[in-house]
């Protein structure tokens, strides 16, 4: 398989086909109007299997038969597939929102979550700000900031976002609450206390939050929770940087406290 067919039948995947089903919507995007008979001898795959697969693809709207004798399929466009398989999953999110707000569980939401995949921790990230209400604080460099770009400049205007600092912040002024002690990234690096370690902190509407971290950008790990008092504890944190920004501002105050604790 090139390159492409590998990033297709992955992509193919996710939305649900099997192995055997990517490798004949492959074919068929190779070779429209081909049979059952020829999908099996040039795939591998047994004819069982493959006649199996087909009617399972086009009676979820997938394929569709020609106009043959020999029963040969054709994949349907791409626009009415991504249309088909968008309603589908919408018509099944709307079930599993009214049948689960039915269910009560046990355990309150107060659990601590670890989140050790880096793309997973940048997802509940993304999240957190995108259905934001209210207020986010956001404790981060410029690095991390980076990840989270797109959906900051989407919140919308009513929700009030406060971004704290030690790094120097580009091109965020003016919209948001920018709390920065401009420090430049060499300079950063050049402290024990900070090389090469990373953090970024997320509270969501004082209710939610995540806190994610490590000593090398490769690695690190991520806390999610909605326990209260860590929440607050933690909103607190973040209005107490706030405040000693401020003072060592309004005085032009520089104060290494920090480095009796290094």
């Amino acid at each position: 398989m090139t390159n492409i067919d590998i990033s297709i039948a992955n992509s193919l995947e996710k939305l649900g086909l099997t192995q055997n089903e990517a490798k004949i919507f492959l074919y068929l995007a190779e070779k429209p109007n081909s049979n059952g008979y020829e999908i099996s001898k040039n795939t591998g795959i047994s004819r069982s299997l493959v006649y199996g697969s087909l009617e399972k693809m086009t009676s979820t709207g997938i394929l569709e038969l020609t106009q043959t004798n020999s029963s040969s399929y054709k994949l349907k466009p791409i626009e009415e597939i991504k249309d088909i398989v968008e309603r589908g999953i919408n018509k099944a999110f709307n079930v599993l929102t009214e049948k689960l707000s039915e269910i009560k569980p046990d355990t309150a939401d107060e659990l601590f979550i670890t989140i050790q995949d880096r793309d997973n921790q940048k997802a509940k990230m993304r999240y957190l700000i995108k259905t934001a209400n209210d207020a986010i604080f956001i404790s981060a460099g410029m690095r991390e900031l980076d990840w989270i770009k797109e959906e900051l400049n989407n919140v919308h205007e009513s929700v009030k976002v406060h971004i704290f600092s030690l790094a120097k912040i580009d091109g965020m002024q003016g919209r948001f609450n920018i709390y920065s002690k401009e420090m430049d990234d060499s300079f950063i690096q050049s402290m024990k206390s900070l090389k090469n370690k990373w953090r970024i902190l997320i509270i969501k509407d004082a209710s939610e939050m995540i806190l994610c971290g490590g000593d090398d950008i490769k690695n690190g790990v991520g806390i999610y929770t909605k326990n209260p008092m860590t929440v607050t504890f933690a909103r607190e944190h973040f209005i107490h940087d706030v405040k000693i920004y401020n003072i060592e501002r309004k005085y032009t105050i520089e104060d290494n406290t920090e480095n009796l604790f290094s």
